[in-house]
């Protein structure tokens, strides 16, 4: 994922410090018509569901990374328009980060807390002391509840997302922090490599499991409110044969390919053999990563191990074992590591979309054990692919949630929420036009992304590196921000960065050269269409990045994922994302 110097070097590899350095901030929390939707219809719906209580648990799933310092502020003061007239008489409001570590070195929450918040509620202040009103780890608004009214749970809400720490993990994960947190059977308390150096999943996060038990109340209305600017990189540590794990890292295991002079940006990760550089939606296109695991004896082992792109070493660097079959420095820059990874890889190690589509809208998920076989084989680890098995209860729709080690974790009873009663919103990198009543999907996505055709997609939506089709002004200076109404224009990234979707400007432009936030204007070598004023030492505009596979979940989510917004769609008068919680309360009040 990018941002501006955010895992582009290497002073911060061992401390992510190029972006994300700062005062270590400890998570402390009191203790969509899919084809998933297993057939429901309304026969299936308890007689009770239509005169429910008003209750409302509403869950703000917040991106933490730098990048998202320009946002923030529109966010704080657009979130008194959620609540004015908000018909609900008993409303649950949590906050979790986009920050889960996602295994390797790179986010290690070791180095610094923010780095990996495990997907559990926030409520603590940037001075450690818990956000009245959330001392069980979220507010509480109705019977029993501690917040008085609704204009002091919007106070308090803007206090839940102030306090998230801004300096979290640049590969964010908002799609599977949603996941953990509401629907995942088996939450892992750790994501680790193991002695064979593959990924695995340690034990079970059971304080998790107490705060969604506390949160979610059966009968509820569950509103999922994601914020974003960039694409999802919800990694899975155990796929590509548990090699997924080191797409975390900034040191790729048994790689020797490094990158700066000095070798201490880290090493590269594994390439994709020959076939991926002109068919990479063909069978023949894997990772050379896989030779280390495979099975010797096989034919496909044996093929891929002869594969030209995995017997040569990058060119102009050392051969041999440890250098053949990887990337080389200038084609694994971290800030662009989750892009166009089947080409270059051979492998997405992302999980699939279709897991989230499953999560909010189907009655059985996979856990830890289904989601990928393993087994051991000549004294080798084999773990099989990802599959979105039906093995377990989702949480959302059941009842009588396990709290406890000793709880029931899989074979759950039902619940009183239906699939119609999950509604999600998402506000992130999109041209603002397209979001704007019912979503361009085509103009968002193109015809048919899922066959890889993009055709229709609006060029600002195309995630690359490289100037894009249509667009203009890549050549310009910096200085010149551009004239396009959407992104002002396109820049030379130096292949270290992405094209913007959309622009903006800010409400107070930024000295870049007084201590604060990362300041984009502050890099010079790149045409930054985004600076002025006293020698371009002013950053004058803010940016957001194509949110592509946020906006796939939504698209595959049909009626529930209709709450879509850019985060560069500020409002010149009235709060700067009225439009978007507008929208986000006339649904509810539909609910």
């Amino acid at each position: 994922m990018s941002r501006t110097g955010a895992l582009a070097g290497v002073a911060c590899l061992t401390a992510l410090a190029l972006v994300h350095c700062g005062d270590d901030d400890s998570p402390s929390p009191g203790t969509v018509d899919a084809a998933l939707d297993d057939g429901e219809d309304a026969a299936d719906t308890p007689a009770d569901a239509a005169t429910a209580p008003g209750a409302l648990d509403l869950l703000f799933v917040l991106d933490n990374s730098i990048l998202m310092v320009d946002k923030r502020l529109p966010l704080y003061a657009s979130i008194p328009r959620l609540f004015e007239g908000l018909k609900f008489a008993d409303i649950h409001v949590g906050v979790v980060s986009t920050s889960l570590g996602n295994g390797g070195d790179l986010c290690d929450r070791t180095r610094r807390p923010s780095f990996d918040t495990r997907a559990r509620l926030l409520n603590r202040d940037d001075a450690g002391a818990i956000v009245s009103g959330a001392e069980g780890g979220f507010l509480s608004f109705g019977p029993g509840g501690s917040v008085p009214d609704l204009a002091t749970l919007a106070q308090r809400t803007e206090a839940l997302l102030r306090a998230v720490p801004s300096f979290g993990c640049g590969f964010e994960s908002p799609l599977e922090a949603a996941y953990r947190f509401a629907a995942e059977p088996d939450p892992p308390l750790e994501i680790r490599a193991g002695a064979d150096g593959l990924g695995e999943l340690v034990g079970v996060d059971y304080e998790l499991l107490a705060q969604r038990r506390a949160f979610f109340r059966e009968s509820s209305l569950v509103a999922i409110v994601i914020v974003t600017d960039e694409d999802d990189a919800s990694l899975d540590a155990r796929s590509v044969g548990g090699l997924g794990y080191g797409f975390g890292s900034a040191t790729f295991p048994d790689s020797k390919v490094t990158r700066g002079a000095d070798g201490t940006g880290g090493t590269t990760a594994p390439r994709g053999t020959a076939a991926c550089d002109t068919t990479p939606e063909s069978a023949d296109c894997t990772s050379c990563g896989l030779a280390r695991v495979c099975d010797p004896s096989a034919s496909a082992c044996q093929k891929l191990r002869s594969d030209v792109a995995c017997t040569t070493a990058p060119s102009g660097g050392p051969t041999g074992e440890g250098y053949a079959g990887h990337i080389a420095p200038d084609g694994d820059n971290l800030n662009i590591r989750f892009f166009d990874m089947k080409r270059r890889f051979g492998v997405d190690p992302r999980y699939p979309v279709e897991r989230y589509v499953a999560a909010f809208t189907g009655r059985k998920l996979p856990n830890r054990a289904s989601e990928h076989v393993e087994a051991q084989t000549t004294g080798r680890r084999e773990i099989g692919p990802y599959s979105q098995a039906e093995t377990c209860a989702n949480p959302l729709f059941s009842g009588d949630l396990p709290s406890k080690e000793g709880d029931e974790l899989c074979n759950l009873g039902p619940g009183k929420r239906t699939p119609a009663d999950v509604v999600i919103a998402l506000l992130a990198g999109a041209v603002p036009a397209l979001v704007e009543g019912t979503p361009d999907w085509t103009g968002l996505l193109g015809k048919d992304p899922e066959r890889g055709d993009r055709s229709g997609i609006d060029p600002h939506m195309l995630l690359s590196v490289e100037p894009r089709p249509q667009l203009t002004g890549a050549d310009l200076p910096i200085g010149d921000n551009g004239s396009d109404p959407v992104h002002g224009r396109e820049w030379n990234t130096m292949k270290r960065n992405f094209q913007f979707a959309c622009s903006f400007p800010l409400d107070v432009p930024r000295d870049c050269t007084k201590p604060g936030p990362e300041c984009a204007c502050l890099d010079t070598t790149v045409t930054w269409p985004l600076c002025g004023w006293e020698g371009n030492q002013w950053q004058l505009r803010g940016y957001a990045l194509p949110g592509v596979r946020e906006l796939e979940v939504m698209r595959g989510l049909g009626d529930r994922g209709l709450l879509v917004g850019s985060v560069c769609a500020v409002a010149l008068e009235g709060p700067p994302y009225a439009r978007f919680f507008d929208a986000v309360r006339t649904k509810l009040a539909t609910r």
